[in-house]
């Protein structure tokens, strides 16, 4: 049941997170390849059983230190924005449960699962970077193509990295971006007083502002994002629940980030 109260701070509770998100992934360093530097993979896993190796040339430990310089940058950018996001969402939390209820249906679940099937098989067809070569345009895409076990030479760091990566992939990035996209943004094009309307009970032309939101926002996965917010979309339209969104996203990410780290698709997260 949507509470009818307009919410306090008006819009600005469904914004600011993800915002925040956004911004200070701005920040975060790129790894566009996994060895961009070159290295050899004898020397890699040579630096990492003896980063102290007389056998590493001058070149290669430079090259190490680099890698490693950046890998802390990119902890703590990441620790920094999973901590700002998140503190936002505990700040504005009475009134997302005022106005989202917890409630949820075993539907959600299904679709968090076909999720990550989808997302997966449209993102191997290599399509969107087809287009991007074919039309030699620069790789737009803000994916950081991390690999934590390659770049954080310390268990301790690797483990408190994923342990903080996987609670923003699966817990903060869910209600931060579903908040912006079906908290604010579907129903403020639905009605002015958006605070008002039933997710449920919205039109077919404000539901397709939830593909086009993905195709805007994952430009180097555009298929899989139109189809996967596609499918979240007819999930909460059916069943009227925010939270089942929540749930459906966050499934379909801690699916995404296991087979990341199984399958070292390093780009997709």
């Amino acid at each position: 049941m949507i509470d009818s109260d307009q919410p306090k701070y008006g819009a600005w509770p469904y914004i600011l997170p993800f915002m925040a998100f956004m911004l200070v992934s701005m920040f975060e360093p790129r790894f566009p390849d996994q060895n961009e530097d070159g290295l050899p993979p004898e020397i890699l896993q040579q630096a990492q059983e003896n980063p102290d190796s007389p056998a590493l040339s001058e070149a290669d430990t430079y090259a190490l230190t680099e890698r490693r310089q950046l890998a802390n940058q990119f902890f703590l950018t990441y620790g920094f924005k999973v901590l700002l996001t998140t503190g936002l969402l505990i700040f504005f939390w009475r009134i997302y449960s005022k106005q989202f209820p917890f409630s949820t249906s075993w539907l959600s679940v299904v679709v968090g699962a076909v999720g990550i099937v989808v997302w997966v098989g449209l993102c191997h067809l290599g399509i969107e970077s087809a287009l991007i070569g074919w039309f030699q345009v620069e790789d737009i895409s803000m994916r950081s193509h991390f690999n934590p076990f390659a770049q954080i030479p310390e268990d301790w760091q690797l483990y408190l990295f994923l342990a903080i990566r996987f609670f923003g992939l699966v817990i903060m990035v869910p209600i931060c971006e579903e908040l912006l996209l079906r908290g604010l943004l579907m129903r403020y094009i639905e009605s002015p007083d958006w605070w008002t309307i039933s997710l449920g009970r919205l039109s077919f032309r404000t539901m397709l502002v939830a593909p086009m939101y993905g195709l805007a926002t994952h430009p180097t996965e555009a298929l899989a994002a139109v189809a996967w917010f596609s499918l979240v979309t007819w999930l909460v339209h059916r069943t009227g629940k925010f939270w089942d969104a929540v749930i459906a996203h966050a499934i379909t990410n801690l699916l995404l980030g296991l087979y990341v780290c199984v399958f070292s698709q390093w780009q997709l997260w």
